[in-house]
């Protein structure tokens, strides 16, 4: 008996979790618990600190830490008896994720994963971090002199921890409490705008005037983005030595930036309209063509890229992008899939066309990994495999796990694979070295000891002056030894795991970037324009049938074994999240700007009307990332955040805000009769999240890209197209493009619609957005315009984009 209570033995309770990532972890000697009702009342119960570890599947890291921590007898001794253990899985619960990644962000300067955080009973943290080595640690972080400190190691935090528990637990409550209040100041978005500071519903809104938002916020954001760019490798970071993240959301704002001054045509419609052109200037417009096309170029040619199979891994830790941590994630590709169809409209490059066909495989062809055969995404492939097939003499698989295992090579296995003249031909191609090309400095875990990875360091017309060959035979050498390499591994070697989550979000993402693609495909390869029609409405179809209830309009966040198979003490509410609805949303907008099929459009509404009525900030604006907590159960959240910032994903606000305003011009084309009601509420909406915000994008307009082209559609109006109903799939897609909605209506000709709902003949000029300017500026404009879109001057652009060396 412990203070009256029977003595706490915690078990293992993760082999019958929904998650893969909670399931790895089931045979560690560390406790584990889910994230529960009953688990957290343990904690309360027993007085005990909460260790709370977050990652994902597909983490290098998360691994490596449980390979040298949560197999270790002695760190489960700790842990089990002082402590709560708790795993989670961040992709099903980016609530608790975001909460606690703000607080290490806040009080260390850096966050990553595998986020470990220790937490009062009430759930407030008290302390954390992300790696702390382990007994045995693997990696090299050992002092670089004897006068250094040696690093901060597990087993010494835990011990701390459990010291300061046991001897100063009111002064540890108290600081809990002080760092929550003050991470509400620190992660609060949203709030700022309105003078209650700790945004309570309960209490009315400001009666202050928002922040106006003004279009110069872009120039602002460029400006940022210019100052952080790599002019050598492409991309952006805050320092040479910082990893580097592709951040699809900025690239697509940049490459809107860069479309505004294109002649108007099928494709280049997504870029911003007038009259950012004329705010920002044709040579600002011109540099973030070129940073996003240098970008986009450069990761497709580097090791980011799976150069043997499909898509690309997470992130780089190098500056020149060719070493990354090897997970592959479904969202990212995905996001880039439709940036680098907006690169292939902005360009015309060939290599950006190969890149696009690239990922429509990667979520189209049935052998594809990440590919559901019923329809949808998983996602995620793991970082870590086996080299080898090869089983121990007992049958069982050796745990020889490597990061980066399936996709790296030796020279001497160039050779033994391809041949002598091959091998060398092929080894230049792909930068492959005798003594590896991973840099010393890199390889921790001396993993990457002579191996290399694959990426394009030499073209066909440079291997063909090097070796003497024509460069046609260096094609067919090239094309048949990637065929050769690419067997071996699918033959000989252990293929990472997959994490076979199909998330709402996340496929919402998938199904937009697809449809973007069918757009882009359309009069290039029609075939694979269907297919990737197919692959998004099929997805779609599967989400309705599986994850979402048509009696409440509820969806799940995740799939997954249903809830009798799962243990009775896990968590299983599988809630979706503001993101969920949000993208699912602007998926089926997507799928109705393609196929005009009515029931996505009923689809995005209902979504919007479920976020709406659970989800909306009534009296500050925007939306919370959870739902309304129901009165009967206890707060999960120890803050309930608004989430505005672009990240890894796209800003949710932002994406809603875009949603409401697209809706807007719908509902006012399909319904003239309710368009001043239902129209004025949803820009209404959409204008709450704009002012919301407004504090934190006058501040920090590169942190909010989403918002910020938001701010341009509300501030010009979103074009309402109605097309009569013969008019033919060409015809519409003439008249698509970003902030335009299209539909099909029994009119004459082609009608476009005011803010104020009075339809008149569409002109040619409604669609160029042609600034008001005399007859000479005018002709002057469009000889500028002229130029960038001839194919000269884009040969021109990439020219100036990618290194002549490349």
């Amino acid at each position: 008996m412990v203070n009256g209570e029977p003595e706490l033995r915690l078990q293992n309770a993760l082999a019958n979790s929904p998650s893969v990532y909670l399931r790895a972890h089931k045979d560690n000697p560390v406790a584990w618990q889910e994230w529960s009702p009953k688990t957290l009342s343990l904690a309360k119960r027993y007085q005990r600190l909460i260790f709370l570890s977050i990652g994902y599947n597909a983490c290098h890291w998360c691994h490596v830490m449980e390979r040298e921590s949560f197999s270790s007898p002695e760190v489960a001794e700790i842990l089990n008896t002082f402590f709560i253990p708790i795993k989670l899985d961040r992709e099903s619960r980016p609530d608790l994720d975001d909460i606690y990644m703000s607080y290490v962000t806040a009080t260390t300067g850096s966050g990553g994963w595998p986020l470990n955080v220790f937490l009062t009973p009430d759930l407030k943290p008290v302390f954390g971090g992300t790696y702390w080595p382990g007994p045995a640690p693997t990696t090299n972080l050992m002092p670089a002199t004897p006068h250094d400190e040696a690093p901060v190691t597990f087993i010494g935090i835990l011990k701390k921890m459990k010291e300061v528990w046991a001897t100063q637990r009111e002064r540890c409550l108290q600081s809990s409490s002080e760092i929550t209040d003050q991470l509400l100041a620190f992660a609060g978005e949203g709030i700022h705008s309105h003078s209650d500071s700790q945004a309570r519903e309960a209490e009315p809104s400001s009666s202050d005037p928002p922040e106006p938002l003004d279009l110069d916020l872009l120039d602002d954001a460029l400006s940022h983005f210019i100052s952080r760019y790599d002019s050598t490798h492409g991309g952006f970071s805050p320092s040479p030595t910082a990893p580097k993240f592709p951040t699809p959301s900025n690239l697509t704002f940049l490459l809107r930036i860069g479309a505004a001054i294109a002649l108007p045509s099928t494709h280049t419609r997504f870029g911003f309209f007038s009259p950012v052109p004329g705010i920002l200037g044709r040579e600002s417009c011109l540099t973030a063509a070129r940073m996003s096309l240098h970008t986009l170029l450069a990761m497709s040619r580097s090791g980011l890229r799976d150069q043997l199979g499909y898509g690309f891994h997470r992130y780089s830790v190098t500056a020149d992008w060719n070493l990354p941590h090897f997970e592959k994630m479904m969202c990212d590709n995905a996001q880039l899939l439709g940036c680098y169809c907006d690169a292939w409209a902005l360009g015309r490059d060939p290599e950006i066309l190969g890149t696009i066909y690239n990922l429509v495989e990667y979520f189209t062809n049935p052998e594809s990994p990440i590919v559901h055969p019923e329809g949808g995404w998983y996602s995620s492939e793991d970082a870590d495999s086996r080299t080898t097939l090869s089983s121990m003499s007992n049958g069982a698989m050796s745990d020889d796990k490597k990061e980066g295992a399936f996709y790296v090579w030796t020279y001497k296995e160039f050779q033994s694979i391809l041949g002598e003249r091959d091998a060398a031909i092929l080894a230049r191609h792909f930068g492959v070295k005798p003594d590896g090309n991973v840099p010393a400095q890199h390889d921790m875990h001396d993993e990457f000891l002579t191996q290399n990875v694959l990426h394009i360091q030499a073209t066909p017309s440079i291997l063909a002056k090097e070796f003497g060959i024509p460069e046609e035979e260096i094609v067919r050498i090239v094309k048949a030894g990637r065929a050769k390499l690419r067997e071996h591994r699918k033959t000989k070697r252990e293929k990472p795991e997959v994490d076979t989550k199909i998330i709402a979000s996340w496929n919402g993402l998938a199904i937009t970037a697809l449809a973007r693609a069918a757009n882009t495909l359309a009069t290039i390869d029609k075939h694979r324009a269907t297919r990737c029609q197919e692959a998004a409405e099929r997805a779609a179809a599967f989400v309705r049938k599986s994850m979402y209830d048509e009696a409440t309009g509820k969806l799940i966040r995740v799939t997954g074994p249903p809830a009798s198979e799962l243990d009775q003490d896990a968590d299983t509410s599988n809630t979706a999240f503001v993101d969920d609805y949000a993208y699912l949303a602007l998926a089926n907008l997507a799928l109705y700007d393609v196929a005009l099929s009515q029931p996505y459009l009923d689809w995005a509404v209902r979504l919007q009307s479920y976020l709406d009525e659970h989800f909306i900030a009534s009296t500050t604006g925007g939306y919370f990332q959870c739902p309304k907590p129901r009165d009967s159960s206890p707060p999960e959240q120890i803050i309930r955040l608004k989430p505005g910032t672009d990240n890894a994903l796209p800003s949710p606000n932002g994406v809603i805000c875009t949603n409401l305003l697209y809706l807007s011009s719908y509902i006012q084309s399909q319904h003239p009769s309710r368009s001043q009601s239902e129209a004025t509420t949803y820009l209404s909406r959409a204008r709450a999240i704009l002012d919301a915000f407004a504090v934190e994008i006058i501040q920090h307009p590169f942190l909010y890209v989403t918002l910020l082209g938001a701010t341009v559609m509300e501030q010009v109006g979103v074009k309402t197209i109605i097309a009569p109903m013969t008019a033919k799939e060409s015809e519409l897609r003439r008249l698509k493009g970003w902030g335009r909605t299209v539909v099909r209506g029994i009119v004459s000709e082609v009608m476009i619609c005011t803010k104020d709902g009075v339809c008149r003949a569409l002109k040619r000029e409604d669609l160029e957005d042609v600034d008001d300017l005399d007859a000479e500026a005018e002709e002057e404009k469009g000889r500028a315009l002229g130029k960038v879109d001839s194919v000269s001057s884009v040969g021109e652009l990439r020219k100036a984009a990618v290194p002549a060396s490349a």
